[in-house]
């Protein structure tokens, strides 16, 4: 079968026809894929049938999988490769997953550990009518838009990051302890692309290195709104299959009514080290 890859706008994504990721990858297929997934950041794949086992699989042309780290009394599902994404309640009235309802602020998904994830992918399982899209920054042209005094700003500097599991919105930071969180590069180095992306975001960067309280927030404040630019908006449909780079992307969510049931599968790709962008 042909594959085509068709970038989804100038600035970020691609669509992939012609693959069916039930079934194994073949070398030059995968080649291919990974090439266009360093070009575009994310891929989209539509009209997917994916059991578990077969998504388990699916982004192995990429790397391995990495475990789902968000602990369990806080998710509820118990499969460490596969995380339910969804509001939806089980005949006892407790959410079969996590991060049911609402918009979610612009992130990048494990950010606050040492090693971040490569990748993520998404699966839609049921959909709400409306909202519930996914809105995705390119983290290349968020770095470039910078003005000269915010690049030199964070130039070599890098930024506290924390995840509070148990809010959307900018974490405290007098309880570190209890929070898992770790210093990264606020402007890292893409790892094949050799590319510069700015990585902080507003729910998760919670301070600058070499910086007072006040002026970390100030400058924070002055950062985030470069981040958080739509390059695009996905809308699902039913059997959607998205897979994008955390290095170089941030991702958010709108808000869907709580009303209505929604279910995305989510699994990851294993990462490494960041790599920091030198001080000019």
């Amino acid at each position: 079968m042909t594959i085509d890859i068709i970038p989804l706008n100038e600035n970020f994504g691609a669509e992939v026809r012609g693959v069916d990721l039930s079934q194994p990858i073949a070398a030059a297929t995968a080649a291919r894929l990974e090439e266009a997934w360093n070009r575009h950041i994310l891929l989209l794949f539509r009209d997917q049938v994916l059991s578990d086992a077969a998504l388990k699989r699916s982004a192995n042309w990429l790397g391995a999988p990495s475990e789902i780290v968000m602990p369990l009394h806080r998710r509820t599902d118990q499969d460490v490769a596969i995380a339910l994404i969804s509001n939806i309640l089980d005949e006892k009235g407790k959410p079969i997953g996590a991060l049911g309802d609402g918009e979610m602020w612009f992130h990048h998904d494990n950010c606050y550990t040492a090693e971040p994830d490569k990748g993520t992918w998404l699966y839609a399982v049921e959909l709400p009518s409306e909202g519930g899209h996914t809105l995705f920054a390119n983290g290349y042209l968020a770095y470039e838009a910078l003005p000269d005094r915010l690049k030199r700003a964070i130039a070599g500097r890098r930024v506290l990051r924390v995840y509070d599991w148990t809010i959307r919105q900018r974490p405290d930071v007098s309880n570190l302890a209890n929070m898992p969180h770790f210093w990264q590069p606020a402007v890292v180095v893409h790892p094949v692309t050799g590319r510069k992306a700015l990585y902080v975001d507003r729910l998760m960067t919670v301070a600058v290195e070499g910086y007072d309280t006040a002026e970390s927030n100030a400058l924070l404040d002055a950062l985030f709104p470069y981040i958080e630019r739509t390059d695009y908006e996905h809308v699902w449909r039913l059997g959607d299959y998205v897979l994008w780079d955390n290095r170089c992307s941030a991702h958010a969510r709108t808000d869907f009514p709580a009303n209505e049931r929604r279910l995305l599968k989510r699994g990851k790709i294993a990462g490494e080290k960041l790599i920091a962008a030198e001080a000019a």
